[in-house]
């Protein structure tokens, strides 16, 4: 098969947001309490984190921690969590009526992220918690003076305030299954009092208000986006998309009489995420048009990934349970999604995976050992290897569709280009979605050249159903080689992600 992918340096889209390559990190057991914090565990710190877990997930160059939850954030309460480890309380994680802690609390995450140089997305608990508990933690992490939060955090020996910028309202109270479900229209009152209150205690914050998610219409959106946007920074929605055709908590085909190739099906279901985005943006335009004092809203993705949830949601708390889970396909699906979300950057500035360890994780443990899933591949891949700047991609490639969906005109190349104008390098993120062909792509770069000589990092194996796990950690793994350009074309084997990286001629 054969594309042609056409580039102008010159056109430019913007920035690429460094916030794009964030994870959540929730506090249920097995990830943060037990799991990635874990005193006694052999490779433990002197902080009680696990460096064998610690060493993968710095390299992913994370970005944003969003904790502590997701769901189980909905019954966190964040004073549990200060003060003398020895005195902090087990209790039950209502959303999933499991036991868990605090040891890794407020104070343990924060200093966590500064070492990991990752920028801290609080999540308020608008499920069991009250605005005023909510207001007492932004206190807690910001306010420098003599009040009565102010002065615990300095009593728990932190006397300089950790100035965090971003913090959540709520969790998926869209759906029934969360603590505090509501509709759109309550939700959006009681988020704009909380936000209104919290810039009285810090004007210099970031607020996230709940824009639904993509197993859901656009009507939430439609509702809380007028009444927040005075007083919000980011909408964001949660986008999974099936692992599996008929996998449960999904999104649901449109027509169960419609069936198509269930490998493209899945590598599909970022597009639909693609979508949203685009839905988002115009009601986020129309809002900044129609509401006095609308700020300037951008879209956040603060839960995504390839999912089915009838798997992760029947994991119990013991790491014993969490087992290899994602295969190459799955990895190819999540670089569509990145190259969304670099062509999309303009609009989407903040993004965190779900999640960063365990429970579809990018780094997985059990009692066997420690391994990175395929999908952690894409996202190391182009958050360390693409520039500064996201170019305008132009590609023609064989096509194919998702009648579950309703999705048509895809197209087996996916790529994403960036530049570094500092070094004229350019880089590409190129998906080869077919099963069995390989891909000639012919480069057209309006008015330049490159330099014959390259860089390429393949992520590829023979059996695109290829899986890692504590037994082969690095089954699928990339390899970076040189790559000599004939005719300016790149060759891709079936089911691949490459990025390539090109230097601009003089």
């Amino acid at each position: 098969m054969r594309a042609d992918l056409r580039i102008d340096p010159n056109r430019r889209l913007g920035p690429v947001p460094r916030r794009l390559f964030g994870h959540l990190l929730a506090r249920r057991m097995g990830v943060a309490e037990e799991g990635l914090h874990d005193p006694v565990h052999p490779t433990a710190d002197a902080h009680g984190v696990r460096q064998d877990i610690e060493g993968l997930i710095r390299g992913l160059e994370p970005s944003v921690f969003r904790w502590p939850g997701g769901c189980t954030g909905t019954s966190y309460h964040w004073l549990d969590g200060v003060g003398p480890t020895a005195e902090r309380p087990r209790n039950i994680d209502l959303h999933f009526g499991w036991e868990t802690g605090y040891r890794f609390g407020t104070d343990e995450f924060l200093a966590w992220c500064r070492r990991m140089g990752a920028e801290p997305l609080m999540n308020w608990n608008m499920g069991t918690g009250t605005l005023e508990e909510a207001m007492a933690w932004l206190e807690y992490c910001n306010r420098n003076d003599g009040t009565q939060y102010a002065q615990l955090r300095k009593k728990n020996g932190h006397q300089e305030p950790y100035g965090v910028k971003l913090w959540q309202l709520g969790n998926e109270t869209y759906g029934q299954w969360e603590i505090g479900h509501t509709s759109a229209a309550n939700y959006a009152e009681i988020a704009s009092e909380w936000a209104k209150t919290a810039r009285k205690i810090d004007q210099q914050i970031e607020i996230v208000a709940l824009a639904g998610a993509l197993t859901h219409s656009l009507d939430w959106a439609a509702t809380v986006i007028p009444i927040v946007a005075p007083h919000v920074d980011f909408m964001t929605f949660h986008a999974f998309w099936r692992k599996t055709v008929g996998s449960r908590g999904m999104p649901p085909a449109n027509d169960p009489n419609l069936k198509g190739d269930e490998w493209y099906f899945v590598l599909a279901g970022p597009h639909l995420a693609e979508a949203y985005i685009h839905s988002l943006k115009g009601l986020i335009d129309t809002a900044r048009r129609e509401v006095p004092g609308a700020r300037p809203m951008k879209v956040a993705i603060t839960e995504w990934n390839t999912a089915d949830f009838a798997v992760h949601m029947a994991d119990n708390p013991s790491l014993a349970t969490f087992q290899p889970y994602y295969d190459l396909r799955d990895a190819l699906a999540n670089a569509g999604f990145l190259n969304i979300l670099l062509r999309n950057s303009d609009t989407v500035t903040l993004a965190t995976s779900a999640q960063a360890f365990n429970v579809r994780g990018h780094v997985m443990a059990n009692d066997k050992g420690v391994w990175r899933e395929p999908i952690y591949w894409p996202l190391q891949m182009i958050a360390a290897k693409m520039g500064p700047i996201v170019l305008d991609t132009y590609s023609d490639s064989p096509g194919f569709t998702a009648p579950e969906y309703r999705l048509e005109g895809l197209q087996v190349l996916d790529a994403a280009a960036t530049l570094d104008p500092k070094t004229r390098r350019v880089a590409l993120s190129l998906v080869n979605r077919s099963r069995t062909e390989p891909l000639e792509v012919k480069l057209h770069l309006a008015g330049a050249t490159v330099d014959a000589e390259a860089s390429q990092t393949l992520l590829h194996h023979d059996d695109p159903m290829a899986m890692n796990g504590p037994d082969q950690p690095d089954n699928v793994s990339p390899r970076t080689t040189p790559l000599t350009l004939r005719d300016n074309t790149i060759e891709l084997p079936p089911h691949s992600h490459a990025v390539v990286e090109l230097q601009l001629g003089s």
